[in-house]
């Protein structure tokens, strides 16, 4: 499988192609509909589907069969992984890295900077049901 740009990569040269400067609102604002329409490309929007939340759950490694869209938001509660990596994941190829714990996922994130913006999560169910509390 060729291995494609990440999207924290790929928005970095946007940015520079418009001139926007790290930190602004225009650079925020791009990342944030940015990370949002990859995440919508790759996993879709339909939140009322329960064969979305059923492939997203089973992408993210929860076997046991899951009936419902209330089952599967409980089970991805539990679940800790970085929502820029799962996006990665669907554009590399690679596994996205599941995390023991919201501390452990927090410590990751800052360091990494992969940061996917708070107000882009909550609009979309799929996201909001896979947010944690970084700050």
């Amino acid at each position: 499988m060729e291995t494609k740009t990440s999207a924290i990569d790929e928005f970095h040269l946007l940015a520079r192609e418009m001139n926007w400067k790290r930190g602004s609102r225009k650079y925020r604002s791009g990342l944030s509909k940015f990370l949002e329409s990859e995440f919508a490309i790759h996993f879709g929007t339909d939140a009322t589907k329960l064969e979305n939340w059923q492939a997203l759950c089973l992408e993210l490694k929860i076997q046991d069969p899951i009936q419902s869209i209330t089952k599967c938001r409980k089970a991805l509660a539990k679940v800790h992984v970085n929502l820029v990596d799962l996006i990665d994941s669907r554009r590399t190829g690679k596994q996205v890295k599941h995390f023991a714990s919201q501390k452990a996922l927090r410590k990751y994130t800052i360091e990494t900077g992969k940061i996917f913006p708070k107000s882009a999560a909550k609009k979309d169910g799929f996201l909001k049901a896979l947010l944690r509390e970084i700050f």
